[in-house]
Protein backbone atom coordinates (compact mmCIF):
# COMPACT_ATOMS: atom_id res chain seq x y z
CA UNK A 1 0.00 0.00 0.00
CA UNK A 2 1.09 3.28 -0.65
CA UNK A 3 -0.06 6.38 1.20
CA UNK A 4 0.46 10.37 -0.60
CA UNK A 5 0.55 13.61 1.33
CA UNK A 6 0.18 16.95 0.08
CA UNK A 7 0.79 19.64 2.49
CA UNK A 8 0.81 23.70 1.48
CA UNK A 9 0.48 26.81 3.02
CA UNK A 10 -0.49 30.57 2.33
CA UNK A 11 1.41 32.72 3.22
CA UNK A 12 0.03 36.02 5.14
CA UNK A 13 -3.54 34.91 4.16
CA UNK A 14 -5.33 36.66 7.22
CA UNK A 15 -5.57 39.91 8.18
CA UNK A 16 -3.40 39.21 11.46
CA UNK A 17 -1.07 38.16 8.83
CA UNK A 18 -1.41 34.51 9.88
CA UNK A 19 -1.03 31.75 7.52
CA UNK A 20 -3.52 28.93 6.30
CA UNK A 21 -1.89 25.75 6.25
CA UNK A 22 -4.22 22.31 4.29
CA UNK A 23 -3.04 18.76 4.53
CA UNK A 24 -4.69 16.09 2.36
CA UNK A 25 -3.59 12.38 2.18
CA UNK A 26 -5.10 9.51 0.05
CA UNK A 27 -4.06 5.54 -0.62
CA UNK A 28 -5.76 5.61 -4.07
CA UNK A 29 -9.01 7.31 -4.91
CA UNK A 30 -10.68 10.01 -3.40
CA UNK A 31 -8.72 11.93 0.33
CA UNK A 32 -9.27 9.26 3.42
CA UNK A 33 -8.26 12.52 5.29
CA UNK A 34 -7.93 16.84 4.87
CA UNK A 35 -7.50 19.07 7.14
CA UNK A 36 -7.47 23.10 6.54
CA UNK A 37 -6.89 25.20 9.42
CA UNK A 38 -5.25 28.93 10.26
CA UNK A 39 -1.56 28.76 11.88
CA UNK A 40 -1.02 29.76 15.67
CA UNK A 41 1.50 31.95 15.21
CA UNK A 42 3.32 34.98 12.55
CA UNK A 43 5.55 33.91 10.34
CA UNK A 44 8.77 35.89 8.59
CA UNK A 45 8.23 34.21 5.18
CA UNK A 46 6.44 31.19 2.86
CA UNK A 47 9.45 28.92 3.38
CA UNK A 48 8.65 29.09 7.22
CA UNK A 49 5.18 28.91 6.85
CA UNK A 50 5.51 25.86 4.90
CA UNK A 51 8.32 24.15 7.63
CA UNK A 52 5.75 25.36 10.40
CA UNK A 53 2.22 23.36 8.07
CA UNK A 54 4.36 20.48 7.61
CA UNK A 55 5.03 20.06 11.31
CA UNK A 56 1.50 20.62 12.23
CA UNK A 57 0.25 17.93 9.68
CA UNK A 58 2.38 15.38 9.34
CA UNK A 59 1.44 13.62 12.66
CA UNK A 60 -1.79 12.75 11.04
CA UNK A 61 0.17 11.43 8.43
CA UNK A 62 1.97 8.83 11.69
CA UNK A 63 -1.39 8.50 12.76
CA UNK A 64 -2.68 7.40 9.52
CA UNK A 65 0.74 4.82 9.13
CA UNK A 66 0.01 3.37 12.57
CA UNK A 67 -3.93 3.00 12.63
CA UNK A 68 -3.33 1.35 8.68
CA UNK A 69 -0.76 -1.09 10.24
CA UNK A 70 -2.70 -2.53 12.79
CA UNK A 71 -5.84 -3.42 10.62
CA UNK A 72 -3.00 -5.09 8.55
CA UNK A 73 -1.87 -2.91 5.37
CA UNK A 74 1.79 -2.17 5.81
CA UNK A 75 3.17 0.87 4.17
CA UNK A 76 5.18 0.06 1.03
CA UNK A 77 5.97 3.65 0.34
CA UNK A 78 5.10 7.33 2.14
CA UNK A 79 5.34 10.08 0.13
CA UNK A 80 5.13 14.06 0.86
CA UNK A 81 4.60 16.36 -1.45
CA UNK A 82 5.35 20.05 -1.10
CA UNK A 83 5.59 22.90 -3.72
CA UNK A 84 8.67 25.25 -1.47
CA UNK A 85 12.15 23.80 -2.73
CA UNK A 86 13.52 25.97 0.25
CA UNK A 87 11.31 24.45 2.70
CA UNK A 88 11.94 20.76 1.40
CA UNK A 89 15.70 21.23 2.13
CA UNK A 90 15.07 22.25 5.23
CA UNK A 91 13.05 19.45 6.17
CA UNK A 92 15.52 16.98 4.94
CA UNK A 93 18.67 18.82 6.27
CA UNK A 94 17.55 20.27 9.57
CA UNK A 95 19.46 23.63 10.14
CA UNK A 96 22.20 22.63 8.40
CA UNK A 97 20.76 24.00 5.49
CA UNK A 98 19.37 27.10 7.76
CA UNK A 99 20.66 31.04 6.67
CA UNK A 100 20.48 34.15 8.83
CA UNK A 101 16.15 34.37 7.80
CA UNK A 102 16.03 31.35 9.04
CA UNK A 103 17.98 30.64 12.34
CA UNK A 104 15.08 32.16 14.59
CA UNK A 105 12.86 28.96 13.79
CA UNK A 106 12.55 27.04 16.58
CA UNK A 107 13.81 23.12 17.00
CA UNK A 108 10.44 21.17 17.19
CA UNK A 109 9.84 22.77 13.68
CA UNK A 110 12.67 20.26 12.66
CA UNK A 111 10.82 16.82 13.66
CA UNK A 112 9.72 15.69 10.31
CA UNK A 113 13.87 15.39 9.47
CA UNK A 114 13.74 12.47 12.09
CA UNK A 115 11.39 10.73 10.36
CA UNK A 116 12.76 11.45 6.91
CA UNK A 117 16.24 9.86 8.17
CA UNK A 118 14.27 6.94 9.61
CA UNK A 119 13.22 6.02 6.21
CA UNK A 120 9.42 6.37 7.26
CA UNK A 121 8.53 9.32 5.19
CA UNK A 122 9.64 10.67 1.56
CA UNK A 123 9.76 14.36 0.62
CA UNK A 124 9.57 14.99 -2.91
CA UNK A 125 8.96 18.46 -4.65
CA UNK A 126 5.24 19.02 -6.50
CA UNK A 127 4.93 21.71 -9.35
CA UNK A 128 2.32 24.16 -8.01
CA UNK A 129 0.37 22.90 -10.77
CA UNK A 130 -0.48 19.26 -9.49
CA UNK A 131 -0.30 20.40 -5.83
CA UNK A 132 -3.16 19.63 -4.75
CA UNK A 133 -3.93 21.12 -1.29
CA UNK A 134 -3.80 24.54 -3.17
CA UNK A 135 -7.64 23.36 -3.36
CA UNK A 136 -7.79 24.79 0.32
CA UNK A 137 -5.90 27.65 0.23
CA UNK A 138 -6.03 29.36 -2.00
CA UNK A 139 -8.79 30.75 -5.18
CA UNK A 140 -8.55 28.19 -7.27
CA UNK A 141 -10.83 29.00 -10.57
CA UNK A 142 -12.10 27.56 -13.79
CA UNK A 143 -10.05 24.00 -15.11
CA UNK A 144 -7.76 24.29 -12.09
CA UNK A 145 -10.96 24.01 -9.45
CA UNK A 146 -12.78 20.99 -11.27
CA UNK A 147 -9.62 19.14 -11.52
CA UNK A 148 -8.83 18.90 -7.72
CA UNK A 149 -12.89 18.70 -6.83
CA UNK A 150 -13.23 15.98 -8.69
CA UNK A 151 -9.77 14.28 -7.44
CA UNK A 152 -10.82 15.03 -4.14
CA UNK A 153 -14.18 13.48 -4.40
CA UNK A 154 -13.14 10.62 -5.95
CA UNK A 155 -13.93 10.97 -9.66
CA UNK A 156 -10.63 11.15 -11.21
CA UNK A 157 -7.30 9.01 -9.67
CA UNK A 158 -4.85 10.46 -7.92
CA UNK A 159 -2.53 9.45 -10.69
CA UNK A 160 -3.03 12.48 -12.61
CA UNK A 161 -1.14 14.17 -9.98
CA UNK A 162 1.17 11.88 -9.60
CA UNK A 163 5.33 12.13 -11.54
CA UNK A 164 4.96 9.68 -14.63
CA UNK A 165 7.81 7.18 -15.45
CA UNK A 166 9.39 9.32 -17.97
CA UNK A 167 9.54 12.36 -14.90
CA UNK A 168 10.91 9.90 -12.90
CA UNK A 169 13.45 8.58 -15.05
CA UNK A 170 14.48 12.23 -15.74
CA UNK A 171 14.40 13.30 -12.52
CA UNK A 172 16.98 10.27 -12.04
CA UNK A 173 19.13 11.60 -14.92
CA UNK A 174 19.48 14.68 -13.86
CA UNK A 175 20.71 13.68 -10.11
CA UNK A 176 23.11 11.27 -11.89
CA UNK A 177 24.26 13.99 -14.07
CA UNK A 178 25.02 16.54 -10.84
CA UNK A 179 26.95 14.06 -8.76
CA UNK A 180 29.21 12.91 -11.74
CA UNK A 181 29.84 16.60 -12.59
CA UNK A 182 30.59 17.14 -8.59
CA UNK A 183 32.70 14.04 -8.55
CA UNK A 184 34.55 15.21 -12.10
CA UNK A 185 34.81 18.81 -10.13
CA UNK A 186 36.60 17.64 -7.38
CA UNK A 187 38.58 15.40 -9.39
CA UNK A 188 40.40 18.32 -11.38
CA UNK A 189 40.54 20.07 -8.29
CA UNK A 190 42.71 17.46 -6.82
CA UNK A 191 44.91 17.18 -9.81
CA UNK A 192 45.59 20.98 -10.12
CA UNK A 193 46.18 21.01 -6.84
CA UNK A 194 48.87 17.99 -7.25
CA UNK A 195 50.68 19.39 -10.19
CA UNK A 196 50.69 22.80 -7.82
CA UNK A 197 52.50 21.14 -4.99
CA UNK A 198 54.75 19.22 -7.63
CA UNK A 199 55.80 22.77 -9.15
CA UNK A 200 56.47 24.40 -5.38
CA UNK A 201 58.68 21.12 -4.49
CA UNK A 202 60.87 21.65 -7.70
CA UNK A 203 61.66 25.75 -7.01
CA UNK A 204 62.60 25.01 -3.66
CA UNK A 205 64.92 21.98 -4.62
CA UNK A 206 66.36 24.56 -7.16
CA UNK A 207 65.36 21.86 -10.46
Amino acid sequence: MELYTWIDASYAAHPDMRRQTEGSMSISWGMMHCKSGKQKLNTKSSTESELVGTSEYVPYNIHAVMFLAVQGYLMRKNVLYQDNQSSIRMEKNGRNSCTGNSRHINIRYFFVKDRVDKGELIIEYCPTEKMLADFFTKPLQGRQFKLMRDIIMGHKPISILLPTIKERVEKLSNSCATNFNDVLHEDTNDRFSQKNKTYREALLNGK
